[in-house]
């Protein structure tokens, strides 16, 4: 039996490690490229208090969801602090750890005995992908969900028929913890999930209870799909008759790897773009629950840790294919079904019965150092977070192929003034997924601010250039007229994307591109030189016998790099 006094003891264990493993974070700035900068820094509302700011939060989507509470949390501290990355962070700590609190109660609610609570608490909230909940400020949406789905959950332990006040009070509860996070929304499935195989209700009891939350997660369910709708957060899936049931898989295989090996955790991994990138093995992963579900089926604590694992991950299974598709911060919440696994097979080593036991000593040391090593894991990933450039270089490192975080690295390099380094990224991105448009535009429009600095061009054109080459890169004859404008406005090496473009969309005879070389060989060498560099065959004119061979302006990236099609 576990006394007050030991409970205290428990508690003051779980607020020290958190408060030790995640100290780290609380100095860093705020992430600006990363969400912080439009949720802190630009949107009013959450920096000062008034009934006007309440209303608009509440009033309509932001960001493209609908989580006011997530917004309002925001009125704890920045209202008093301002957009501050140490105060913000500060407060998720303290939040956490009360949020933490919580969690081991649930523990213990759900049947494990103290020790395994407390190693199942630990686990949770020391994980390393609870680093995107309390180090990264916009991430407070995920302690909020936390307080209230755990508030929730312990209400309904205590609830004795489907109409009492703590019934009432676990829905009340869960339709705040949704007003916060999307991925909440799959809670009564989970307390369904409870009665049945934890507590031996029928299961028609058990649903009947949960039919008025049920009806209330549907309807937000439909809300935040229109939400995705209007805001393309909804892919469109490359063609293939499995693809679908393979994207499910594969989700399943990696969010399962980040659970129990997170060894390289970003805020981006890699997307499948194509129904090559999938394999075999995505679609056999969609098979293991089945298969551990019937070898577990005779084992209720086993199979609730596996069935309430994936009813959480519901709005996150890509069922619905959603932009990013696999994110630490999708975890959070559905790390609570893998920790309870861990304290109950902590319980089930140390007895085969169904009744709380405290843990063998040799099991409890293993489970510890799994802990330890977690949170040392958290400890170290922290440090990716300091700056904005060094968690995208972290992303790009741990994850080259993560077209997305390459953009975002140029993004940062190039709002820093560090134009050569943000090409470097461009180029990076580009080689990794040469057919994503918007990759070569985000180029130009580097290149093109390169040479209004280095040409001392103004006013900036640089954006409206992107912006044009961005929607006509399939045209040849408007691609055409673009580098032409910008040639007489003297760009040069921005130029020269468009051109190339162009002409590996209709090729020019070399007979054609030798008359331009000639006539651009005295006005503008660069330009000939470039035309000499597209030719199939030495140039006839001696004048333009010394261009052959030499670089194009571009060094870095000649134009014959550029891809014959580019994909919307």
């Amino acid at each position: 039996m576990t006394t007050p006094r030991k409970s205290f003891i428990d508690d003051l264990i779980v607020i020290a490690a958190a408060a030790l493993t995640f100290a780290r974070g609380v100095a860093a700035p705020l992430v600006s490229s990363w969400d912080d900068g439009r949720f802190l820094e630009e949107f009013a509302p959450v920096q000062s208090i008034s009934w006007a700011h309440f209303v608009e939060i509440f009033s309509r989507d932001h960001f493209e969801a609908y989580h006011p509470l997530h917004l309002l949390a925001y009125w704890i501290d920045v209202p008093l602090f301002g957009p501050s990355g140490p105060a913000i962070h500060a407060t998720n700590l303290v939040l956490w750890c009360g949020g933490l609190l919580l969690v081991r109660r649930v523990m213990l609610g759900l049947g494990l005995g103290r020790a395994a609570a407390l190693l199942a608490t630990l686990f949770y909230g020391l994980h390393p992908v609870q680093v995107e909940a309390v180090t990264w400020a916009t991430g407070r949406k995920e302690i909020v969900a936390l307080i209230f789905a755990s508030t929730s959950i312990l209400a309904h332990l205590k609830s004795r028929h489907a109409t009492d006040r703590y019934a009432w009070s676990s829905r009340l509860a869960y339709l705040l913890a949704a007003l916060a996070k999307t991925t909440v929304l799959p809670l009564p499935g989970l307390l369904f999930l409870i009665d049945v195989l934890l507590r031996d209700r029928p299961w028609k009891r058990a649903l009947l209870w949960q039919l008025p939350a049920l009806a209330a997660g549907l309807g937000l369910g439909g809300v935040v799909v229109v939400i995705w709708q209007d805001n393309t957060m909804i892919r469109v899936l490359p063609p293939g008759a499995l693809v679908r049931i393979e994207l499910v898989g594969s989700t399943l295989a990696r969010h399962l790897a980040i659970a129990v090996a997170p060894l390289w955790n970003s805020p981006i991994y890699p997307v499948h773009r194509a129904a090559d990138d999938f394999s075999v093995w995505d679609l056999v992963m969609l098979g293991v629950p089945f298969v551990l579900a019937f070898a577990w089926r005779r084992k209720p604590r086993a199979l609730f840790a596996l069935t309430a694992f994936l009813v959480l991950r519901l709005p996150v299974s890509n069922f619905i294919p959603m932009y990013f598709e696999v994110e630490d911060r999708y975890l959070s919440l559905p790390l609570l079904a893998v920790a309870y696994g861990l304290g109950a097979l902590l319980t089930y080593e140390a007895s085969k019965s169904e009744e709380p036991a405290t843990p063998h000593r040799l099991t409890l040391v293993f489970a510890s150092l799994v802990v330890a090593a977690f949170a040392f894991r958290t400890v170290t990933y922290q440090g990716a977070w300091r700056s904005d450039e060094a968690l995208w270089l972290h992303a790009t490192r741990t994850h080259p192929t993560a077209y997305y975080a390459w953009m975002k690295l140029a993004e940062v390099r190039r709002d820093a003034g560090d134009l050569d380094g943000a090409l470097d990224a461009h180029l990076a991105g580009i080689d990794a997924h040469p057919t994503i448009r918007l990759g070569h535009a985000s180029r130009l429009h580097v290149m093109a601010l390169r040479d209004e600095r280095d040409l001392d061009l103004s006013p900036s054109r640089a954006l409206n250039y992107s912006a044009r080459y961005l929607q006509n890169a399939d045209d040849p004859q408007v691609l055409r007229e673009l580098a032409g404008e910008m040639v007489s406005e003297g760009y040069r090496d921005a130029a020269l994307l468009p051109l190339a473009r162009a002409l590996e969309l209709s090729p020019l005879a070399d007979e054609v591109l030798e008359r331009a070389a000639v006539q651009r060989l005295t006005s503008d060498p660069w330009l000939a030189r470039f035309y000499v560099s597209r030719m199939t065959r030495p140039p006839l004119e001696p004048r333009l016998a010394p261009l052959m061979g030499a670089p194009t302006v571009d060094e870095n990236a000649p134009a014959e790099g550029v891809p014959p099609a580019l994909a919307p």
